[in-house]
């Protein structure tokens, strides 16, 4: 299975967001050799005062491209990346990507009259060898 089209996918979805967003913007160094397939494509909209919703829930390794369409209040990002449990705020519209360990989940702030629509692309990584960290 070729991994192209769905990396022109998220090009686009990087490019459309970038276009609407013209805030300062920050790096992340990615590997797109570390891809293995292809997982999910999905959207939703999460309600303010509703228990965080889970993308992802599993020991895998995973590249999470997650993009806030439109919102009217805060989202909190809760993932667990090598270095253990992080939790990221995200304010209004915008794309970033995460590398995360098995755990990822999304939860808007505010109360039930607020929301975040959200869009995001879930890419399985290859497994990292035992040895790589010294170990």
């Amino acid at each position: 299975m070729t991994l192209l089209p769905f990396i022109r996918i998220a090009a686009f979805a990087l490019c459309a967001t970038a276009l609407l967003d013209c805030r300062p913007a920050s790096a992340q160094v990615f590997d797109f050799g570390q891809i293995d397939t292809f997982e999910s494509l999905g959207s939703g909209t999460q309600r303010g005062g509703a228990p965080p919703k889970t993308i992802i829930n599993d020991s895998d390794r995973h590249t999470v491209l997650f993009t806030i369409v439109e919102s009217d209040t805060d989202a909190r990002i809760y993932w667990k990346s090598e270095e253990g449990t992080q939790t990221t705020l995200m304010r209004g519209p915008g794309l970033r990507a995460f590398q995360t360990v098995g755990e990822f989940r999304i939860e808007a702030l505010g109360d039930e009259n607020r929301s975040v629509k959200y869009g995001y692309v879930l890419l399985r990584l290859k497994n990292e060898p035992k040895n790589s960290k010294g170990t």
